[in-house]
């Protein structure tokens, strides 16, 4: 799709950035609001998740399930009470906001209360109501209907991007296989990241046997698991599932639902595949596999494309951590020749280094010196101001900095700069919030297998190497 030639910018809900190739998030919730004391305990328990993991959490329930399968059944309270319990939702936990609606003139109602809006499956084609909610300037989820291609979701994108409204998320559930079953095609979420947006996994709807019970769906909830482990080692940016402490006693969907107990387990397990996809993600988008071979995720080889200048931590990440005192205040260091040839081949394609380090030594301006690494910075444990600093003098985006660090001081800086890397012995909270996790440890080329995906993604790392085959 020609929108898609540049990629689009991430969508801010609730405090989290969500792009393609971005932190795993998650869209949960009971499928219908039954009750305002049901939506809290489920949105307390969900709370509670976000805050033990760190990962984006996102509230969802409808107001109003006008897709039922029988004229009985039950629908939930309507959009004026809804909002209301919603509302309580987020003043409850602080959780963002997702409800799906069904006509037009909703849209700007909903939009008064959710962060998200949705647009259900069978309505993914409806003009009308695709474009009044992306004028509602709301992010808009909409989930590709179970009668589509993944590539029919360009229409439905440009519909909504026709309003101005770049904030979308598309949401794969799964394709009609006969009657009463659907089928997931894993290759789906492949093709549809190559729109650029985020792409989430329903993973209980997913696992819906559309109409096969006695007047509603049924579904086989044990399947939920299995898929969305599928999903996000596919690629998926989000994962959305119906939760319920007693989904057999649900008022929709209980057959699909997960349990609420289970939750948890789940999304620490996910959060662990995420992150050894992401990281062999990136190493194909800067491997030059031809086009099409390993399908690379066009965003995270445009993000890596950008980046101009890498903030290096030292302890940690050029060296192994550890430090040697000698009497006199003899301090040393080890160092990896690999890495020092890699910042070498790099700043020969043009690319430029600092280094930001919390401690205070004189082997470090020594190691920068025989670098050619004029950025020093020491004693710097609040390392977000140096990011703007450099900016300022290398006239840079924040996207075209890349950033690689080793410990939770570390962080904010990940969660600012174009691209963040981190070594496998960091500790779980900043393997979560980076963009890869090197195969390398600190001070064993850790930085020279950062330098390679990058100028392998930009198409340098031939050139680089070609001075030495000449």
């Amino acid at each position: 799709m020609s929108e898609s030639t540049a990629t689009p910018p991430a969508v801010d809900i609730g405090g989290h950035s969500l792009r393609s190739g971005g932190e795993l998030f998650f869209i949960v919730g009971p499928c219908v609001i039954e009750s305002e004391h049901l939506a809290i305990e489920i949105a307390l328990e969900t709370a509670r998740i976000r805050d033990l993991t760190g990962a984006p959490m996102l509230f969802k329930s409808s107001f109003d399930k006008a897709n039922r399968t029988s004229i009985d059944s039950f629908r939930g309270p309507g959009i004026e009470r809804g909002l209301e319990i919603l509302n309580e939702v987020r003043t409850r936990t602080g959780l963002p906001l997702v409800s799906d609606i069904h006509t037009p003139d909703q849209a700007p109602i909903a939009a008064e209360v959710l962060d998200v809006i949705q647009i259900p499956a069978f309505l993914s084609r409806q003009t009308d109501l695709l474009v009044a909610a992306g004028a509602s300037g709301r992010a808009v989820n909409v989930k590709k209907g179970q009668f589509q291609a993944p590539q029919d979701m360009e229409h439905a994108i440009r519909k909504i991007r026709s309003t101005g409204n770049n904030r979308i998320l598309v949401t794969e559930r799964g394709t009609s296989f006969g009657y009463h079953d659907l089928v997931v095609d894993m290759r789906s979420i492949v093709r549809m990241k190559q729109f650029g947006f985020p792409i989430v996994f329903d993973a209980t709807h997913s696992a819906q046997l559309p109409a096969a019970g006695e007047g509603c769906s049924s579904g086989d909830r044990s399947l939920v698991p299995h898929l969305a482990r599928a999903a996000v080692a596919a690629g998926a940016d989000g994962v959305f599932m119906e939760v319920h402490p007693s989904p057999e006693k649900a008022l929709c969907d209980g057959p699909n639902s997960l349990f609420l107990s289970n939750l948890e387990s789940l999304v620490i397990n996910l959060l662990s595949i995420h992150r050894d996809a992401r990281t062999a993600a990136v190493a194909s988008a800067g491997s030059g596999v031809p086009a099409g071979e390993e399908a690379p995720s066009p965003p995270i080889r445009e993000r890596l494309r950008k980046i101009k200048l890498i903030i290096l931590d030292v302890d940690g990440v050029l060296t192994d951590g550890r430090i040697t005192f000698g009497s006199d205040s003899l301090e040393i260091k080890s160092f990896d020749v690999r890495d020092g040839h890699g910042i070498k081949l790099a700043q020969r394609r043009g690319l430029q280094f600092a280094l930001v380090t919390g401690r205070t030594s004189d082997i470090v301006p020594r190691r920068a010196e025989d670098l050619g690494i004029s950025y020093v910075y020491q004693n710097i444990w609040n390392k977000r101001p140096v990011l703007d600093e450099l900016r300022t003098a290398l006239s840079l985006e924040t996207d075209e900095v890349a950033v690689i660090g080793d410990d939770v001081v570390d962080i904010p800086l990940f969660r600012e700069a174009g691209f963040s890397f981190t070594v496998p012995e960091a500790p779980l909270e900043v393997r979560r919030e980076a963009n890869y996790v090197t195969h390398h440890r600190g001070g064993r080329g850790a930085v020279r297998e950062m330098i390679e995906v990058i100028l392998k993604a930009q198409g340098k790392w031939e050139r680089a190497m070609a001075r030495y085959y000449a």
